[in-house]
């Protein structure tokens, strides 16, 4: 089918083996490029096993396909497009340390008080706010009490500070993409025409910014594959939204919804 298609399997069902066949089938039967294929997992070791999986089907060819995490893929992406937001292509990516870091300095040069306000609350914060596509002005219009407002400063100078160091941390990955996607048609048409086809695993634990870069990269063409468990919710941690999966039919129109029963681990 073309239509999109989401498929509801639980624990032990062979999701991840739904996908592999999916990619084979379009590569073999469908003469589908694999250079316009892009299919994202949760992990990089999932990413790699389904990768040697889709050559061991398809041949060589597979290795032209993008199959990464969405952390990746948007990293690789903002290595052509990061110019269109004024940073530079060879940006560097904070890791967790290095933000915490950040945090830690950003709060002495406002001299706020670091029991009060833990350098590792207030960055879980900021990182909920950026899976949410709030940056920190909307933040700041939005905050309430005390420990929101004092988060809303601490998280614009943080940016700041980040874009003067020409560097990003985990969570602007998925932002900026969202960002570049929306403000920037042309870039958008370019990547919706690369990526014909689109399959994401695990779909139940993609957060608003995931869910987002899906809808935007297939929201013309439409043949978009996800894969989930409504029940199998392991990223709520990272702002995980159950209702992508749950709602996915109402963004999408015609879908196709198929379930697997069988388990095959029991």
């Amino acid at each position: 089918t073309e239509k999109p298609l989401l498929v509801i399997a639980g624990a032990g069902s062979g999701k991840t083996r739904v996908l592999t066949y999916r990619i084979a089938y379009l590569i073999k039967s469908r003469g589908v490029d694999p250079f316009n294929i892009l299919a994202i997992t949760f992990t990089n070791k999932a990413a790699r096993e389904m990768k040697r999986r889709v050559i061991e089907l398809v041949g060589r060819i597979g290795e032209y396909m993008w199959v990464s995490t969405f952390h990746s893929f948007c990293a690789r992406l903002l290595r052509y497009e990061i110019n269109h937001l004024g940073m530079s292509r060879n940006y560097v990516i904070y890791d967790a340390d290095d933000a915490l870091s950040l945090v830690s300095n950003v709060e002495k040069e406002l001299d706020i008080d670091i029991k009060r306000f833990p350098p590792r609350a207030v960055m879980s914060v900021i990182s909920d706010a950026k899976n949410k596509l709030i940056d920190y002005e909307a933040f700041s219009k939005k905050a309430v009490d005390y420990f929101e407002k004092i988060a809303a400063k601490i998280y614009g100078l943080y940016q700041e500070k980040l874009f003067k160091a020409n560097a990003l941390d985990f969570d602007d990955l998925l932002m900026f993409v969202v960002d570049i996607l929306h403000l920037f048609p042309e870039v958008r048409k370019k990547y919706q025409e690369k990526f014909k086809y689109i399959l994401v695993d695990e779909f139940q634990d993609t957060n608003i910014a995931q869910n987002e870069i899906v809808l935007l990269l297939s929201e013309e063409h439409k043949r978009i594959c996800v894969v989930g468990d409504e029940d199998q919710n392991i990223y709520s941690w990272r702002g995980a939204e159950i209702k992508n999966i749950i709602n996915f039919d109402k963004q999408f129109d015609d879908t196709v919804v198929i379930k697997l029963e069988q388990n095959y681990r029991s």
